[in-house]
């Protein structure tokens, strides 16, 4: 059985941004599901991310949930001292997750606002640095977690983190950086070998700085789903399927506009639009690299059925939203 295990330890020198804009910018990373009915985890940037390794499988799951239906993924090309990185974002090509040659993933999940402290003896980040620099740079969590450190964050950021972010690597290594109630960057570290590592939207470090309630019902069903894991052959791509369909998310406000899941190991992501599981669309990293395609709209990539189901869903929900409100004014 795999076990998830909170390791979590703050940083030695810095603190991190997951700047506010990052995340304002990014605010559409990630999934929850209420159907309207756990309203209070329907935050805008709501996010379920999970990541699992067992022997030599390593794979990571998201749930993007928001309310701009358009979605894209692009390429960033490798180049000298760069590595090639497949982004998904929307139309702003604003990278709110992707994967990397080397198989380093991100994601985030949008916070509340929570105090960040300053380093002034250290230098300042790029902009941007995880949504843009870190998969260029890094192959591994350590080399991010180390990348982290040597920043003060702070500065050009302000003095607030509104999210966190969440990195998986081939090697099953996992991390979310978020900021500890000490106001220093912390590391919430997934078990080394087999195990799992889940966040949604509390502070994985400090579970006082959240939306909603702690810990909200999408964090439990991807918890209680993960633990049934108790051999190599129950972590397939199939089984992540099925937890992305547990925890995503169907309402008028936020949807769950695609889902991703990448094979850390060998390079290839499983593609689901608007929390409908039974269209795949594959991915394969090197090939997406050696094409460097132009930014394509998600749904171009799936077939016109399970776009007209998507919309006409959606457009369901909008009117039950219009009529719901006149009848609230009305009576």
């Amino acid at each position: 059985m795999l076990t998830g295990i909170l390791l979590s330890t703050t940083g030695r020198t810095t603190c991190a941004p997951l700047p506010s804009r990052p995340l304002s910018s990014a605010y559409a990373a990630g999934g929850g599901h209420s159907d309207e009915v756990a309203i209070s985890d329907a935050v805008p940037g709501s996010c379920t991310i999970f990541t699992a390794s067992y022997g030599n499988t390593v794979l990571f799951g998201n749930n993007e949930d928001w309310n701009n239906p358009k979605a894209y993924y692009w390429v960033s090309p490798s180049s000298e001292g760069d590595y090639g990185v497949v982004y998904f974002g929307y139309d702003n090509l604003f990278p709110q997750g992707g994967i990397n040659e080397k198989g380093l993933a991100f994601d985030a999940n949008a916070l509340p606002g929570t105090a960040l402290n300053p380093h002034p003896e250290l230098p300042n980040p790029p902009d941007a640095i995880v949504n843009k620099v870190v998969l260029k740079k890094c192959a591994t969590v350590r080399e991010a977690i180390d990348m982290a450190k040597s920043y003060n964050w702070n500065s050009g950021w302000g003095e607030s983190v509104s999210g966190q972010w969440f990195l998986a690597d081939s090697t099953g290594d996992a991390v979310v950086i978020s900021v500890g109630p000490d106001g220093k960057l912390a590391f919430t570290r997934k078990p080394e070998g087999d195990g799992y590592l889940v966040s949604t939207n509390f502070n994985r470090a400090n579970p006082k700085n959240r939306f909603g309630r702690y810990p909200c019902w999408r964090y439990d069903t991807a918890t209680a789903m993960l633990e049934k894991i108790e051999d190599i052959d129950d972590l397939t791509v199939d089984y992540f399927r099925s937890i992305l369909d547990a925890v995503c998310q169907k309402g008028a406000s936020i949807n769950t506009l695609y889902s991703n899941i990448f094979d850390l190991r060998n390079g290839v992501i499983y593609l689901y639009y608007w929390h409908q599981f039974n269209e795949v669309v594959t991915l394969n990293v090197a090939e997406e690299l050696a094409k460097t395609p132009s930014p394509t709209g998600l749904r171009d990539l799936f077939s016109q059925e399970t776009v007209k189901r998507a919309s006409t869903e959606h457009l369901a929900y909008r009117i039950w939203k219009v009529a719901r409100g006149w009848l609230f004014l009305v009576g």
